[in-house]
């Protein structure tokens, strides 16, 4: 959610300085299939839950495997642009995270202090949310988890150091697409 945020503030903060969507098609950006196809996979955890029997640890670190690889494949398309650089620092912030973790994000135990998120605690504890799990002694990583808590987004509560990395890479990059490239090789004329 908190990426929706910062794509919509992005493209208002662009308009407002005078950037146009018609310049996204003249930077080239390539395989934007890529990330919709690794977020489809995220969203598609929950249902596999109550469609594969068994225990989603058997499974469950091949969709978040094929959702970062998906993700790689698109930072490195896409490797010319220097917001990438910033998007590709969140990402391998979460993977880290997530893989030493038995795949699943790390959430601060805060939010057991926090009753309108009761819901989503009790989704994560009953294992229909399986890609969460608070954060324990043994959590490695920690500090790379969900555990910076702001409450001044609608529908958010706790970020993690990636999340924010990928939403300066995603800000920057909308900023940049949304003028027109500059061209690294200017003529050279008056001479």
């Amino acid at each position: 959610m908190l990426l929706v945020y910062v794509a919509a503030a992005s493209l208002a903060v662009g308009l407002l300085r005078g950037g146009r969507f018609r310049y996204f098609s003249q930077t080239p950006f390539y395989g934007l299939w890529l990330p919709i196809l690794a977020f489809g996979l995220e969203a598609a955890i929950g249902p596999l839950v109550t469609a594969i029997p068994g225990s989603p640890d058997r499974w469950l670190w091949l969709v978040v495997l094929g959702e970062y690889l998906l993700l790689a494949a698109f930072l490195w398309c896409n490797r010319h642009l220097k917001p990438i650089w910033l998007l590709a620092a969140g990402t391998v912030a979460n993977f880290a995270v997530i893989s030493l973790n038995q795949w699943k994000m790390p959430v601060s135990r805060a939010i057991l202090e926090m009753p309108q998120l009761s819901e989503f605690v009790e989704k994560m504890t009953t294992g229909t949310l399986v890609e969460y799990a608070l954060i324990t002694d043994s959590t490695r990583l920690w500090w790379l988890g969900d555990v910076i808590h702001f409450d001044f987004v609608p529908g958010m509560s706790f970020a993690s150091v990636g999340d924010f990395l990928l939403g300066a890479g995603i800000f920057w990059l909308l900023q940049k697409l949304m003028f027109p490239p500059q061209n690294p090789f200017p003529s050279e004329e008056g001479g």
